[in-house]
């Protein structure tokens, strides 16, 4: 009996569906609303007129825009196993890694690397398409 409840209840966990992977969970775009390094608040400084976005495609190509740095594009790609996103700018000397968690439609990002990367959390919220 404890068998056939184990995957009756297998059954219903895959059914419903899986939370999904992070790769196909984060295409769209998001607005940045929080930066923090070293637990300190620099959203004003990184964020200035509140209009910085990114845009990931499923083609595995991103867009960026806003105050203060402007356009970028580039690639991306996520290991879904480990949650880290890897974008591959267009700009030289402007690629990094993040690790991400994800809670509904906000991200968070966490920095990997030297130290200073480590201390950075980005915090962004997805932008509703009209």
């Amino acid at each position: 009996m404890k068998y056939v409840f184990s995957i009756i209840v297998v059954f219903i966990l895959v059914s419903c569906g899986s939370p999904g992977k992070l790769s196909q969970k984060i295409i769209g775009k998001w607005s940045m609303v929080k930066v923090f390094e070293y637990d300190k608040d620099v959203t004003a400084r990184h964020n200035p007129n509140n209009n910085r976005w990114i845009e990931f495609n499923k083609d595995g190509t991103f867009i960026s825009d806003g105050d203060p740095f402007g356009e970028n594009t580039g690639k991306w790609r996520v290991n879904d196993e480990s949650s880290v996103l890897v974008i591959d700018s267009d700009t030289e000397d402007d690629d990094s890694e993040w690790s991400v968690s994800l809670n509904k439609e906000e991200m968070t990002w966490t920095g990997i690397g030297q130290p200073r990367k480590e201390n950075t959390t980005i915090i962004h919220k997805r932008i509703q398409e009209e």
